[in-house]
């Protein structure tokens, strides 16, 4: 920033780049507009940029590469309806309290309710979805307006993060000419501009909590719902402490970053197959803790969900993080904060007091109980579901085959409605080490390309996806993300043609709503994927059996580009999957409740 700017306009859109970038802002997504020109070309200028068109694509890359990072990338649109376009990834940054900065251009004051071209009201765009709101006027020479731009960027990085995580929106104003203007470097208020571009931006900090440890009761669970894959090492770490120090058993699902990795040690108090224990009434009454832990966002378990819902509910105290996070109710307490400082200072204070020896029983026995029940459900699983090579591809099928071929440190990707809880009804916990994204702030099914291609762009692990074929249809566009990033990327679609969701629900059931459930919410498409792989330069397969999903695999995971995957599964996958559940809960309840 000491060489002199062309001009006013660009001086001040690569000061405020600078700041941006000095506050950790390390990546940056473009859509192509004009009145957004001086600040697209500082971006370029100052930061790896990544340009998509389609400004919700765009918006669900950069939250694709915060949930793979934990850092805030910065999105750029011209003025008028396209800042509007972010507004489904908004509402999921909020929820998953994931950082995102959004840079929207805009038009000067004056034409501002005057009928001017690509003109409308962007203040506060996206209301309470977003963290905060920040006006960057039009280019101003004055003194204290060149030190606002950075203040200003220092305290838009900040909110991304603090008090929690979520998007925040900088409105910036310019007027023509948008292009640099030829300058000789001895403006009036050059001086000052260059005396603020030393100074950089300023430093703010968060407080840092203090870690509050409760007291824990000696039969007890950990049940983890979705966190941050940035902190998995960290997490699995304290929660391999906090459960040598309790004797508690660990219910974690897929997102929760801790079903895989943990230590040998751990792994024996690591229970997957919960959401199908808790179908039995039998199990709930053997399994009943004296207290629940709940970590991280709220589980995806229906069943779990349930349970705590209920009039035997379970005392809980919930560590949710930074966000509260209790939508049953009920829970006797919430402590918010860093979740593994929150477990290592739980695990240190048990650590120093001494354990009564019948706790220690009872808390022996009670997760041997857990433990029993684990290993008979998946061997009940095992015995039900073997399928040969060459015959038809089962949904069930799908996630234990993208798992074994998956090698060391590569990253899964997971949609939301049926993948997420079938990558936990299909995967038992194992202690090899994998990262799970998944994009459940608002558990929609939206922008699950375009997040995973975000996370493609950062990570130098093979990354797969696994999505559902209606979630494909919501987010086509995203395959323009996918074809933009570089290095492997399996995009494995479970085509069953529909949302097959709805015939797990209470609507699936009805049989007098067959007709109905069809026709307006399974929704058959009748759509194959091989003309969208074409549109974009994807490379493409269709797969039927196992055999064929194996070797696409193999060929997705070591290209440089995207492979999109259309598993094609047979009919009748949602009564399958109810049997197998009632075969799980059935073997359990044998072995554990005489």
């Amino acid at each position: 920033m000491s060489a002199p700017a062309d001009d006013l306009h660009s001086a001040w859109a690569r000061l405020f780049v600078s700041a941006l970038a000095q506050c950790g802002v390390a990546q940056a997504v473009l859509s192509p507009g004009s009145r957004s020109t001086p600040l697209a070309l500082a971006l370029a200028a100052q930061l790896p940029c990544t340009v998509l068109h389609d400004e919700r694509v765009a918006a669900f890359f950069a939250l694709g590469q915060a949930r793979a990072s934990g850092q805030a990338s910065v999105v750029l649109a011209t003025s008028g309806t396209a800042p509007g376009h972010w507004l489904p990834a908004v509402m999921e940054a909020r929820e998953a309290g994931l950082p995102l900065l959004l840079l929207s251009a805009d038009r000067p004051w004056e034409v501002q309710q005057a009928q001017a071209s690509q003109t409308v009201d962007q203040v506060r765009l996206f209301g309470h979805h977003a963290n905060a709101y920040f006006e960057l006027g039009v280019p101003d020479p004055h003194p204290a307006a060149l030190r606002a731009v950075t203040r200003i960027a220092a305290q838009a990085v900040l909110a991304t993060a603090y008090p929690q995580a979520g998007a925040v929106q900088v409105n910036a104003h310019f007027r023509k000419p948008l292009e640099p203007q030829p300058s000789d470097g001895r403006e009036p208020w050059r001086p000052q501009f260059e005396a603020v571009a030393r100074a950089g931006a300023p430093q703010l900090f968060a407080p840092q909590p203090t870690p509050r440890p409760q007291a824990v009761a000696p039969r007890g669970v950990l049940v983890a719902g979705p966190l941050p894959a940035p902190q998995a090492d960290e997490l699995r770490a304290a929660v391999q402490r906090f459960l040598a120090a309790s004797g508690y058993v660990l219910l974690a699902e897929g997102g929760s970053q801790l079903r895989f990795g943990l230590g040998a040690a751990a792994q024996p108090s690591c229970v997957g197959a919960f959401d199908a224990l808790l179908r039995s009434p039998a199990l709930r009454e053997r399994l009943h803790p004296q207290l629940a832990l709940e970590v991280g966002a709220p589980a995806v378990s229906t069943q779990w969900l349930a349970w705590i819902d209920g009039e035997r509910a379970p005392s809980r105290w919930v560590l949710p993080g930074e966000r509260p996070a209790d939508p049953a109710g009920g829970a006797a307490g919430m402590l918010l904060g860093p979740v593994a400082a929150l477990l290592d200072a739980a695990a240190a204070q048990l650590q120093e007091q001494s354990r009564p020896a019948a706790d220690a029983r009872a808390a022996a026995d009670y997760a041997r109980a857990w433990q029993t029940a684990e290993s008979a459900a998946w061997a009940a699983r095992r015995q039900a579901t073997a399928t040969a090579d060459g015959e038809a591809l089962h949904e069930h099928d799908i996630a234990p085959l993208l798992r074994a071929a998956l090698p060391p440190g590569a990253v899964l990707a997971v949609g939301n409605s049926s993948p997420v809880r079938d990558l936990d009804h299909d995967l038992p916990p194992d202690t090899a080490p994998l990262t799970v994204l998944h994009q459940r702030g608002a558990a929609g099914i939206d922008g699950g390309v375009a997040g995973a291609a975000g996370a493609r762009s950062l990570l130098a692990a093979p990354l797969a996806l696994l999505l559902g074929d209606v979630a494909l249809l919501h987010d086509a566009g995203g395959l323009a993300a996918a074809a933009a990033v570089r290095g492997p990327l399996a995009i494995v679609v479970v085509h069953n043609d529909g949302g097959r969701i709805f015939e797990r629900l209470p609507l699936g059931r009805d049989e007098t709503l067959a007709t109905a459930r069809e026709q307006l919410f399974v929704t058959p498409h009748g759509r194959a994927f091989d003309g969208l792989a074409a549109t974009w330069g994807l490379a493409y397969a269709r797969v039927d059996t196992a055999a064929e999903l194996r070797r696409a695999l193999a060929q997705a995971l070591v290209a440089d580009r995207a492979m999109l995957i259309e598993a094609r599964v047979a009919a009748g996958g949602s009564g399958r999957r109810a049997a197998l559940l009632s075969a799980m809960a059935t073997a359990a309840e044998a072995a554990v409740c005489p």
